[in-house]
């Protein structure tokens, strides 16, 4: 809104100007109510606190198992379905499909993925594979990969989809074992394996290769692996420095030991739509700015509880993070980390948004951040824009929002009230509640690639 002057004149054959006032101009936050209100259609309720409740974190033992408020926890059952997403088994479909790209492609281009919580599962491995016997994630002796040894990922329990013996078409749904585990506070930026046969660790001898790759080397092969990540590693031993001639030089076909990792999509999260016009010029704005995906995330508490030497007993709080989209084009950070950045691309490149010019189809990142010990509010994550903060008061227009985990977000420049007609409701009436739930115009809702209900549930 441009400044206005109020002048005024006495004009009885004085040449003079007796007085000249001038009303003050509007402040940011209150030229960005204006636009709100305007884009909504009224003033927002009072009761409106924009989806911003606590949570009760989740909480593990000293051995990561969760500590259950009714009836403590039970070591021995497989506990991860309560809070996390777990992916589905690997049956031979997706196995002989992944082996055979791994197996065919030489020196494969692969991508990068950043996840501190995620699955690893068994695929497949070759005689050489056999070998390694420690798979680690993190780098070079970072972190043992649970029970993955030997080109083998153990035996879990897991249940999910496997194929009837002797038959190719059909799949069940069956209680069985195969070689899964779920990393905590860890990290996919890097994996090294060790071979017991020269023991040496090598940390560059493998690639992550998304599905939607392995679909298009094999379009007519069923089934899809879009929104699935593969790791294939290459074996190589040197026993020269244990005083033997005996060398296997790496072929590059990254097949000896195959495996899946999914990220660790944890349940009932909060997942936060961030819109940044707050940092830019509010005289002339567009309906279609108001897309509010310029950062889409979720936002689980969790809390664990341990003893070490060093340490001692040792409470740590933290807030997981799950980064599904960078719709701005501006510096925005989230709990101090740049959005943009984590995702590996540039500041002004759209991400997971069908922006044209943009990058669409990248793995979520997920990273965790220590919170202090009354933080149990999605609120209380920072998310700033060129260094201001982005607020969500209530009874006030938004800077922010938060939904239920799941709830999909809008692709670029698709004003928010077009795919979720009940937001200007809520907005007006602090009714309904939910009102993320009431979709239509589904087209203009970004879709990820990723087959969970945590990028799809509504």
């Amino acid at each position: 809104m441009k400044k206005l002057f109020l002048m005024g004149f006495v004009a009885l054959g004085l040449a003079s100007c007796v007085s000249d006032k001038e009303v003050a101009p509007q402040t940011q936050d209150q030229k960005y109510t204006a636009a709100f209100e305007s884009f909504v259609g009224g003033k927002v309720n009072p009761n409106v606190n924009w989806g911003f409740d606590d949570q009760t974190p989740l909480q593990f033992d000293a051995d990561g198992e969760l500590i259950d408020g009714l009836r403590g926890h039970d070591k021995n059952n497989n506990q991860w379905g309560k809070y996390v997403e777990v992916p589905d088994s690997i049956n031979e479909l997706i196995r002989e499909k992944v082996t055979k790209y791994f197996t065919e492609t030489k020196n494969p281009q692969g991508v990068a993925v950043n996840w501190s919580d995620y699955f690893c599962q068994q695929v497949s491995s070759t005689e050489r594979g056999r070998n390694m016997d420690f798979l680690y994630s993190g780098g070079m002796k970072e972190e043992h990969i649970n029970d993955f040894n030997n080109g083998n990922g153990g035996g879990k329990r897991n249940v999910g989809m496997k194929l009837r013996p002797n038959d190719t078409n059909n799949c069940v749904e069956e209680d069985y074992y195969d070689g899964i585990t779920l990393m905590t506070n860890s990290s996919t930026t890097s994996f090294a394996f060790h071979n017991s046969y020269d023991a040496t660790y090598y940390e560059d001898n493998y690639v992550i290769i998304p599905g939607e790759v392995i679909d298009a080397a094999y379009p007519n092969m069923q089934p899809s692996l879009a929104g699935m990540w593969f790791v294939g590693f290459d074996y190589e031993h040197d026993k020269t420095h244990m005083g033997e001639n005996d060398i296997v030089e790496r072929d590059f076909y990254f097949n000896d030991w195959i495996v899946r990792i999914s990220p660790g999509i944890y349940k009932e999260s909060d997942r936060v739509f961030a819109e940044d016009l707050i940092d830019g010029s509010l005289d002339n704005l567009d309906i279609s700015d108001w897309d509010f995906n310029d950062a889409v995330f979720d936002v689980r508490f969790v809390t664990q509880y341990g003893w070490s030497a060093e340490r001692g007993n040792y409470t740590e709080k933290s807030a997981i993070i799950t980064l599904w989209a960078a719709g701005g084009t501006k510096s925005l950070t989230i709990a101090g980390r740049e959005v943009h950045e984590l995702f590996g691309q540039s500041t002004g490149t759209m991400i997971n948004t069908n922006a044209s010019g943009g990058v669409d189809g990248l793995a979520p990142v997920i990273f965790r951040v220590e919170v202090g010990d009354n933080v149990t509010n999605a609120i209380d994550i920072p998310v700033k824009v060129n260094g201001t903060e982005l607020e969500a008061k209530q009874g006030d227009a938004t800077q922010k929002m938060a939904v239920a985990y799941g709830t999909k977000w809008m692709k670029e420049r698709k004003i928010i009230t077009g795919s979720y007609t009940s937001f200007k409701d809520y907005v007006k009436n602090n009714d309904p509640l939910d009102w993320y739930k009431t979709v239509t115009n589904t087209g203009d809702l970004y879709t990820p690639s990723y087959i969970s209900t945590a990028a799809n549930k509504y």
